[in-house]
């Protein structure tokens, strides 16, 4: 199967990340576009017209549709992060997941000498495809955790409408160890059986423990600078849920709602 974004998926994952950047960071961009903004004008002008932003004094401003649709999206990367970002690193051969080492007492350098083996491979796509899920999306998830569509970097406007990183994600979906590979012998169920065993391990460590500190690197830290400016809508806080919520995925097919559900953000 060739992976191909469309275009109204490309439209809404774009307008995701700028609804990211409205509401987390109060990035209230002008409704007259100037500089690098021509890039994302079109896009902030969808989001207005489909009720995410509002236009008021000259900026858009998000509206609490938008806020609500940036809690789903938050809500999926929570789920992507503790349950599928494990089969990003599998030792086929072994039946090993890097991710069961993580509380080793390893190093930062040492964890990534660790999971730089070339021995791990990354069966992401395939789980996708077996629980018949979108791939494009547990990729651009990856990208999300990656700060791939870092909003900081020069010209970030153009890097993120642009083609390239697009195909990029095209490619790593149409060049991933595929479902038929797997499929041989039943690799592919033992993989998320065993797979889905590690990450209930980790959630429930975590819960004992009661470890909800967040991770840096993911898209919630809202960076406070000596500037602020009015908040029209609360941020979005990054969901919690326990070792009780994730008790379905120990059936290999199980596909939580929140991925099955219609995407309102659509062009």
């Amino acid at each position: 199967m060739q992976y191909q974004i469309l275009e109204k998926d490309k439209n809404r994952y774009i307008g995701l990340v700028l609804l990211n950047e409205i509401i987390q960071f109060q990035h209230y961009f002008p409704t007259k576009a100037s500089g690098e903004d021509i890039f994302i004008a079109h896009h902030l002008e969808a989001l207005s017209t489909n009720k995410f932003i509002d236009e008021q004094r000259g900026k858009y401003i998000p509206t609490q549709l938008g806020r609500d649709e940036l809690k789903k999206l938050y809500d999926k990367y929570y789920e992507y992060l503790k349950m599928f970002d494990i089969y990003s690193l599998v030792d086929l051969d072994k039946g090993e997941f890097a991710f069961s080492s993580m509380d080793n007492g390893m190093s930062d350098d040492e964890w990534n000498n660790f999971i730089s083996n070339d021995r791990f491979s990354d069966v992401r796509v395939a789980v996708a495809e077996f629980k018949g899920m979108n791939p494009i999306e547990i990729v651009f998830m990856s990208f999300l955790n990656e700060n791939r569509f870092d909003t900081t970097a020069p010209r970030w406007q153009y890097n993120l409408t642009g083609d390239s990183i697009w195909r990029e994600i095209e490619d790593i979906c149409n060049t991933a160890i595929t479902l038929d590979y797997l499929k041989e012998g039943g690799v592919i169920t033992n993989v998320i059986t065993e797979g889905t065993k590690i990450a209930m391990n980790l959630i429930k460590l975590a819960d004992e423990s009661d470890s909800v500190s967040r991770e840096t690197s993911e898209i919630t830290e809202v960076t406070t600078t000596e500037e602020t400016t009015e908040e029209f809508v609360d941020v979005v806080d990054f969901p919690y849920y326990g070792y009780g919520y994730f008790e379905p995925y120990y059936d290999p097919f199980y596909v939580s709602p929140l991925w099955l559900a219609v995407d309102l953000m659509m062009w």
